[in-house]
């Protein structure tokens, strides 16, 4: 049984660009908690200011989440990063293994199952 030839990647360059800048708003709230956790806590209020802080980032979080939950694999059409009720921001397609940087780099001779497939 021959395996049909996958398109070139280069055709997904702006999906996958809009998934790499969700990865990374994801990635900067995530990083984002520390260092404003830390001026909450230098000012004299800082109950408050700690407070207001950590109630914030939880409602940036769960938007950024959620907008990287709901990206789109251009290859498959499936959720990028969720398989089921599961959110995992992996580099590949959980569904096709698409790489989130395959229109950067040279095409894969050897392309990876994905470990999650509908199709195994």
């Amino acid at each position: 049984m021959e395996e049909e030839p996958l398109p070139d990647p280069k055709e997904y360059a702006a999906e996958l660009k809009k998934i790499r800048f969700r990865r990374l708003l994801l990635w900067l709230v995530i990083g984002a908690y520390l260092p404003a956790m830390m001026v909450a806590l230098d000012s004299p209020d800082y109950r408050k200011w700690a407070t207001i802080v950590f109630v914030s980032w939880i409602v940036l979080l769960i938007l950024a989440v959620g907008y990287a939950c709901l990206a789109r694999c251009p290859r498959c059409k499936e959720l990028f990063h969720t398989h089921g009720p599961t959110f995992l921001p992996l580099r590949r397609c959980l569904h096709c293994a698409l790489h989130v940087k395959a229109d950067k780099r040279p095409p894969e001779q050897n392309h990876p199952r994905a470990r999650f497939s509908k199709k195994q």
